[in-house]
């Protein structure tokens, strides 16, 4: 029994739709049995697994949060952006006076994208391609460790501050995970959420988060 328990909610947590409408209580159980029983190669054992069903949507410390997460998405909107690329340079204090002028210097405007990241060691910058050549001019070569190119960015927006609520970034990255998009970096900000991807994978990650909303 646990070996169908453990098959089924793995099944479950596969896939997306179906956790989906399970959890908020719009689909027959027998039905998702028998489609389950057909795929696991668990037809002889159609009542367990439809028990293995109910024992899912009984565990409350799954249910709840999922349904109060998805009621997030699905009050948000979404947008990409496309031709970024990332700096990522040692942090030390001539760097650290270089990026506190770097604004005036690049003359950024609103709809220009120039994301800092600073962390104890590095500091990542991510920003439009069409920034990296003047940026090139303020950090010579030997002062940066690592760059890459060809980057998108996904921004959802909430309607509410999500860093209040438990599970949403963990979520979202077993989301990309499951659909073999790796998040290269991540920020979440009171209503904001950024995240970083290769740019041939924007259209799938953009994909996941609008399977979320829907």
């Amino acid at each position: 029994m646990t070996n169908i328990n453990q098959k089924v909610w793995d099944y479950i947590e596969r896939h997306v739709e179906i956790k989906k409408t399970l959890l908020n209580g719009m689909i027959n159980n027998s039905a998702l049995a028998r489609s389950i029983g057909e795929s696991e190669g668990l037809s002889k054992n159609i009542d367990a697994v439809i028990s293995a069903i109910r024992r899912y949507e009984a565990k409350q410390s799954i249910k709840k949060p999922y349904q109060n997460i998805y009621g997030h998405f699905r009050k948000s909107t979404v947008s990409t952006k496309t031709n970024l690329v990332s700096v990522l340079l040692l942090r030390d204090e001539g760097i650290a006076k270089d990026i506190a002028g770097i604004y005036s210097k690049l003359r950024i405007t609103r709809s220009n994208t120039f994301r800092i990241f600073e962390l104890s060691n590095f500091v990542k910058i991510i920003m439009d391609e069409d920034l990296y050549s003047s940026f090139r001019k303020i950090f010579p070569k030997k002062t940066i460790q690592d760059f890459e190119g060809n980057l998108g960015e996904l921004t959802i927006f909430y309607s509410t501050d999500v860093t209040k609520i438990s599970g949403v970034f963990a979520m979202l990255a077993n989301e990309m995970a499951m659909h073999e998009v790796s998040i290269i970096d991540s920020m979440i900000c009171h209503r904001e959420h950024v995240i970083i991807v290769n740019e041939n994978d924007l259209q799938k990650a953009f994909s996941v988060v609008f399977n979320l909303i829907k």
